[in-house]
């Protein structure tokens, strides 16, 4: 099979969890593959503004599925498709996260707003080396300018459940990263959904795309592509959706995985 798009995740995929910066060897391998006529689509849990300009180098993707596929933009950088949670949405993951005093933020168009446990919040993503900014949203009120496109929260995922007992009528989905980290998507948006209508536009099929991640919000898109691939320490999810593994972020496993599919693309090398 020659695949002509190679779609992935960049926080423990590419960028290993801790770690300030992709290792160079998989930037490198993205570069070579890209110049070989395969299209690179960023597919990440963050925000467009909370990709640090240095953090993926010289590469220039084709594409970026941001906010976990809610925030889609072109090479270009402008905006092709915008899913924003409701004013309802919001308020019911509001209320529940300050009963529990649980850590919540937004994604904005502007960056990231935390509007319950900002100091919580500051103080693990200093320890993650994220490189996510972060405002003090806790005025909640910036949603009055216009709506988020995602919620990320810290919980358990038995308090996920509980939510779920009394707002599951909304279908907010809650995609987990690790134990407590996860993303919080409205029904019907994800990172699956977002490709499926970039390579529409491409004129490109699912089975002609390779898709790697490590997380839940990336199990839907590695089930879809048409090589689905997780990293070795991904989720179980992401585990379960894979066609295969590839090795950790930490070992560039993305780089090893375009040297497999992609050779010719660095036969000179």
């Amino acid at each position: 099979m020659s695949y002509q798009v190679l779609a992935m995740d960049i926080d423990g995929t590419l960028r290993p969890f801790g770690s300030q910066t992709v290792p160079a060897a998989a930037l490198a391998a993205l570069q070579a593959v890209q110049r070989a006529g395969v299209r690179i689509v960023v597919a990440t849990g963050r925000g467009r503004v909370s990709v640090p300009g240095g953090m993926l180098g010289r590469l220039r993707p084709d594409a970026w599925l941001c906010a976990a596929g809610a925030e889609v933009l072109g090479k270009d950088g402008r905006l092709l498709a915008a899913h924003r949670l409701t004013a309802e949405e919001m308020y019911a993951l509001v209320d529940f996260f300050e009963d529990y005093d649980y850590p919540l933020r937004f994604q904005f168009s502007d960056g990231n707003y935390v509007y319950v446990g900002y100091a919580e919040s500051l103080a693990r993503h200093k320890a993650q080396h994220s490189g996510v900014r972060l405002f003090d949203g806790e005025d909640q009120n910036r949603h009055l300018q216009d709506m988020p496109y995602s919620a990320f929260g810290c919980l358990p995922q038995a308090a996920a459940a509980q939510f779920q007992q009394k707002y599951g009528y909304l279908g907010l989905r809650f995609l987990f990263h690790n134990g407590t980290d996860c993303d919080i998507m409205p029904a019907g948006v994800d990172k699956a959904t977002s490709l499926a209508a970039l390579l529409e536009d491409w004129g490109v099929p699912a089975a002609q795309c390779v898709a790697v991640g490590d997380s839940d919000n990336d199990a839907g898109m590695l089930q879809w592509a048409g090589l689905g691939v997780c990293v070795a320490d991904g989720t179980p999810a992401a585990r379960s959706a894979a066609a295969c593994l590839c090795a950790p972020a930490a070992q560039a496993g993305v780089a090893d995985l375009c040297r497999e599919l992609w050779p010719a693309a660095f036969a000179q090398a």
